[in-house]
C-alpha cells in the first residue's frame, strides 16, 4: 500500500512539472534548487527554503517545491546521508565530538557540538552539489522533451 502512494505521488509530481509553463531551464533549476534545499540538514523545512532560494534566483517556485516534494524517495535514508555528511566533513575538518547512526537525528546532532555541525554542512555541500547537477542535466532533458512534445501537439491542433 505504501509503496503503491509513494508511487502516485511521484508520477503527480512528474505530471506537475510536465505541464509547467515555464523553460526547460526554470524547471530544471527549480526542481534542483528541491533536491538542494532537502539534503541540507537541521533545515526545518525543505520546502520553504526551496521556495526563497528560488524565487531569489528567478526560478520556478512550482518545480522547486515538487523537488523538495521529491526528497520523500531518500526519507528513510536520511540519517545514512546525515552520517555519510558528517563522515565526508570529518575527514576535512577537525571534529572533536564523534557521531553515530544511532545519533544521526536532529536533536542528537544539535546537542554533539558546532564542530558536528560544521563537518556536517562540509560534507552536505560534497554530497549535495554533484546530486544536484546530476538532477539539473536529467530534469533538464526531460523538460525538452516535455517542450518537443507540447509544441508537435500545438502545432497539430
Amino acid at each position: 500500500m505504501a509503496r503503491f502512494a509513494l508511487k502516485q505521488r511521484v508520477r503527480e509530481i512528474w505530471q506537475k512539472l510536465k505541464h509547467l509553463n515555464a523553460t526547460p531551464d526554470q524547471i530544471a533549476a527549480g526542481f534542483s534548487i528541491g533536491i538542494f534545499a532537502s539534503f541540507l540538514h537541521l533545515n526545518p523545512s525543505p520546502t520553504i527554503t526551496a521556495i526563497l532560494v528560488a524565487w531569489l534566483l528567478k526560478r520556478n517556485v512550482v518545480a522547486a517545491v515538487a523537488g523538495a516534494a521529491a526528497a520523500i524517495l531518500y526519507f528513510p535514508l536520511l540519517p545514512l546521508i546525515w552520517l555519510a555528511e558528517y563522515r565526508l566533513g570529518k575527514l576535512i575538518l577537525s571534529v572533536q565530538h564523534p557521531l553515530t547512526l544511532d545519533q544521526a537525528g536532529l536533536s542528537d546532532v544539535l546537542q554533539q557540538g558546532w564542530d558536528v555541525y560544521a563537518a556536517m554542512f562540509v560534507g552536505w555541500i560534497i554530497i549535495a552539489v554533484p546530486v544536484t547537477l546530476l538532477t539539473y542535466l536529467v530534469v533538464k532533458q526531460l523538460a525538452e522533451r516535455w517542450a518537443r512534445q507540447k509544441q508537435r501537439a500545438h502545432h497539430s491542433d
